[in-house]
């Protein structure tokens, strides 16, 4: 018997499902809450837990109505998406990676064949993260962005529509409604290269980039220096915050480093910010050890200030 494949993806798609789904390959059950009081003993409470069934681990609480989905159903749902859609994924790439004990789980594909030449020469090829979590933090979302091939950054989607697929935790996930709305990603990624080829033209002194990133961190020692005195260097206004903050040397420096390749413009500020959001190593234990989530927490930052700028 020949059986042929209903979507031109089809084969692409196998290989990434035989991979199997690395550290999201766990599945979950939900138990009803109680509570006990002094006065009228145990209470059934109006919430339910999700736990892991290999670890016991709680991933989040939720109301009785909640459906869960297992972070590695999700997977195969955004598998289907991608299978279904418009677009070329010969040599697709998947990497998935989960934070907070399994609760948020993120999945990101890189499309080689959808390769474009940025400002500055490089290649940048088109990229989806899905993201999900158990715990409140975000919806099924897939977002569109841009890998960019030199220093392999994530260069996050700024301008037009970001998130492209976007979707509460049901077991019934609009499969075929996601696969149409997917290939938007195509336009958004041709609007991101015409808005970075502007930015390569748009000057910045080192004093313009330092008071930038203060603000897109949100540095408020920095803030207030800024405010009270006279204007003076970043590197001098940083000795005189009452506390190093690393984040913000860290892009400062890369500022240098990425204004001597590019110039002093806005295309090597963003160059500067997405490679801490990508590179930077984390501080905190915790944050660490959830460095998946803290990563896309960077994203966060970086494209909600330059879709200010846009």
């Amino acid at each position: 018997m020949n059986i042929t494949p209903m979507f031109k993806n089809n084969s692409s798609l196998q290989a990434i499902r035989e991979g199997g789904y690395g550290s999201a390959d766990f599945n979950i059950a939900t138990q009803p809450l109680s509570y006990f009081t002094p006065e009228h003993g145990n209470i059934q409470s109006s919430k339910s837990v999700i736990y892991r069934t290999d670890t016991g681990i709680e991933l989040g609480v939720h109301g009785h109505g909640y459906k869960p989905v297992a972070p590695k159903q999700m997977i195969d749902v955004t598998r289907n998406i991608i299978e279904r859609s418009g677009l070329q994924v010969e040599g697709i790439q998947e990497t998935i990676r989960t934070s907070h004990d399994g609760s948020r789980t993120f999945v990101q594909y890189k499309l080689p064949e959808h390769t474009y030449r940025t400002t500055d020469g490089d290649t940048a090829s088109l990229g989806l993260l899905a993201v999900s979590s158990f715990d409140g933090t975000w919806p099924f979302m897939i977002s569109a962005a841009a890998i960019q091939s030199a220093c392999t950054n994530l260069q996050v989607f700024v301008g037009g529509e970001v998130a492209v697929f976007k979707a509460k935790h049901t077991r019934n996930l609009d499969i075929e409604v996601g696969s149409r709305v997917i290939t938007k990603a195509l336009d958004v990624f041709e609007n991101q290269r015409e808005l970075w080829d502007r930015w390569s033209h748009e000057s910045l002194t080192d004093s313009d980039a330092f008071q930038e990133i203060v603000s897109a961190l949100k540095v408020e020692s920095a803030q207030k220096i800024l405010s009270d005195t006279y204007w003076r260097t970043g590197e001098d206004i940083m000795r005189n915050m009452p506390r190093s903050n690393p984040s913000l040397e860290y892009i400062y420096n890369a500022w240098y480093k990425y204004k001597r390749r590019l110039g002093a413009n806005r295309w090597a500020l963003y160059n500067a910010m997405t490679d801490w959001s990508t590179h930077a190593t984390a501080q905190r234990k915790d944050a660490i050890i959830n460095i998946a989530a803290t990563q896309n927490s960077r994203q966060a930052v970086v494209q909600n200030y330059f879709s200010k700028v846009a």
